[in-house]
């Protein structure tokens, strides 16, 4: 079974991003902040985190060198944030971001998005 961690703040968005992949049968896990993903990332394996904040990878930390560790291409990452401009998408692919996503999103194009990273099929 895949593995996911959903990344935010917010819990309704959090559950939002859950509840939409529900029937995919992937196992869902959830953190707060940058904290709760370093801890639940050495814990478990995940195929991807999806964070649902760009401000984590824009601080000057390098979150993913404690989430993917070195010459793995797993977890993939992908984040959905408002910020839109093109400093900020440069950014997040040089910090190693795999896919950029802008509010509001469309849930039938992300489930597309990790079916695929997932290699499965709806």
């Amino acid at each position: 079974m895949h593995r996911i961690l959903i990344v935010s703040d917010d819990t309704f968005l959090c559950d939002l991003i859950r509840l939409s992949l529900v029937d995919m049968r992937v196992e869902v896990h959830c953190a707060a902040d940058a904290a709760g993903m370093r801890a639940q990332c050495r814990r478990v394996l995940f195929d991807l985190v999806i964070v649902l904040a760009a401000g984590l990878f824009l601080g000057g930390e390098e979150p993913l060198r404690e989430v993917r560790p070195a010459g793995l291409r797993r977890p993939a990452v992908y984040v959905l944030a408002w910020q839109q401009t093109e400093q900020t998408v440069l950014s997040l692919l040089e910090a190693g971001v795999n896919q950029y996503m802008t509010f509001p999103v469309s849930l039938h194009r992300l489930r597309r998005k990790v079916a695929d990273e997932l290699n499965r099929t709806l």
